[in-house]
């Protein structure tokens, strides 16, 4: 695979985990072009292979869409995702260095921040900055890098439940429970927690991607 594809695989990745790119969202050739400074030939062969990975998908006539998933995809993953946030918060707790307290407290503030501006956008990056100072926190590198991986595929979908009303609201008191629970250094109660935090997200979202398909 040229440099170029790899580049191109790497921004979009970034963009899809970042919530940038939303399911359904096309990508575009002339725009890809434009914004690399590069020839349809690398972007041809970085969709080729994100299409095999399962993160985009082609219509005929149409080009390249970021996939949407099924509702039972997607919750199946957010079972995966809760199970290993859950023990991120564990071992985060468990383990917890001074270093890592005012990264998780960044990331906890900037969600209460948004959320009292009842900016949707700017808490799904609050939210995740939050999850990823968590992940940080744990120190295991292999559990870090599979939430990566899984990120690719849920974090397009993270926000959704935020345009539900009163939903900001409650997650920022998940979040500041489970906080708590970390900075006690009680691993137990920052596991249960998270993971309840992820099934409840994830539970709310079999209507809105039903809503998303019916677009």
């Amino acid at each position: 695979m040229s440099r170029a594809a790899e580049k191109l695989i790497s921004q979009i990745k970034q963009d899809i985990a970042d919530g940038l790119l939303k399911p359904g969202d096309q990508l575009e050739e002339a725009a890809l072009s434009e914004r690399f400074g590069v020839s349809r030939t690398p972007i041809r062969e970085a969709v080729r292979s994100m299409v095999d990975s399962g993160l985009l998908e082609t219509r005929p006539r149409k080009g390249a869409f970021v996939r949407t998933m099924s509702a039972k995809e997607l919750l199946d993953l957010f079972d995966v995702a809760a199970e290993l946030e859950a023990m991120a918060s564990r071992v985060a707790a468990e383990k917890l260095r001074q270093s890592d307290v005012q990264l998780i407290k960044t990331g906890l503030d900037a969600c209460y921040a948004a959320a009292e501006a009842d900016d949707a956008k700017a808490y799904c990056q609050a939210n995740l900055d939050f999850h990823r100072a968590i992940h940080k926190a744990s120190g295991n590198y292999w559990l870090t890098e599979q939430l990566k991986q899984i990120e690719l595929h849920i974090n397009a979908y993270r926000s959704m439940p935020y345009e539900v009303r009163g939903r900001m609201e409650k997650s920022v008191q998940e979040h500041q429970e489970i906080f708590d629970a970390i900075m006690e250094g009680n691993g137990e109660k920052a596991r249960i927690l998270m993971r309840d935090h992820m099934m409840l997200q994830g539970q709310r979202l079999p209507s809105l991607i039903q809503a998303l398909e019916n677009q």
